[in-house]
């Protein structure tokens, strides 16, 4: 084959790589990263407790069909839910899921990072053009400029859980944020919850608080699967917990 020739089909196939991208991303927005800690701080008989962890959420902006088809913007969580240690009354845990989405079968990934960070009240520069920023990745931009703390109201608040034996998975119980003493003894109550923007690194080291974790990098389920000889259940016979998974308290990076 000829330099000619081979320039040709060079520039054939560069044709066609970007038509191809143009076409199922086309994406002339760059991905947004965000780092968010979440605290929370509770009251008990013996002082007031605390504990946090810092997340990050990357957000993507593809374009052409992949827009079209209604996946405007793809979220990826990494990080780990946050662990307070409230000494001889246990663990009080904050994973990535939510009250509803349980209920509806688990399996979603919730990060409060925005909650108290409304988008009309950090509008950021988004320019001119075909090179213009996306107002969402505008938005991104100014929070993460502005570095701003927030209080997290306790009805958008992850789901709160607690283990009978932090060995155990199936040990796990769903906490009432606005009743922990249900479940760590009179006298304990959430006292906040706070969101801000950082810089810090991402939280590690659950394995630590729930050692099973160490045993896998997928996400099973906490609980093992049922004998299908038992039979299906209907959502109102299978209790929230179990569609916890191991996604809900460490999130890896793809």
């Amino acid at each position: 084959m000829s330099g000619g020739a081979k320039f040709c089909l060079m520039v054939v196939l560069v044709a066609v790589v970007a038509s191809g991208w143009w076409l199922f991303d086309g994406s002339t927005t760059r991905p947004r990263v965000l780092r968010s800690r979440l605290t929370l701080v509770v009251e008990t008989p013996e002082g007031e407790r605390s504990g946090s962890g810092v997340s990050e959420v990357t957000t993507s902006f593809p374009g052409g069909m992949t827009k079209a088809l209604g996946y405007a913007i793809r979220g990826e969580l990494v990080g780990e839910a946050v662990v307070v240690d409230l000494g001889p009354r246990g663990l009080l845990f904050a994973p990535f899921e939510t009250q509803r989405s349980l209920a509806q079968g688990g399996m979603a990934t919730y990060n409060a990072a925005l909650a108290p960070f409304p988008q009309e009240k950090f509008r950021g520069e988004t320019g001119k053009g075909i090179w213009a920023e996306d107002e969402y990745a505008a938005y991104l931009d100014e929070v993460s400029r502005r570095k701003p703390i927030g209080e997290l109201p306790f009805e958008d608040l992850q789901v709160l859980v607690r283990f009978r034996d932090p060995i155990d998975p199936t040990s796990v119980e769903l906490v009432n944020p606005l009743d922990l003493a249900a479940s760590f003894g009179p006298g304990v109550t959430l006292k906040r919850a706070f969101i801000e923007i950082t810089d810090d690194p991402i939280t590690k080291g659950i394995e630590t608080r729930l050692p099973w974790l160490a045993s896998s990098n997928v996400s099973p389920s906490l609980f093992p699967p049922r004998d299908p000889r038992l039979g299906r259940r209907t959502m109102s016979e299978v209790m929230l917990v179990e569609h916890l998974r191991y996604d809900d308290f460490r999130k890896l990076p793809r």
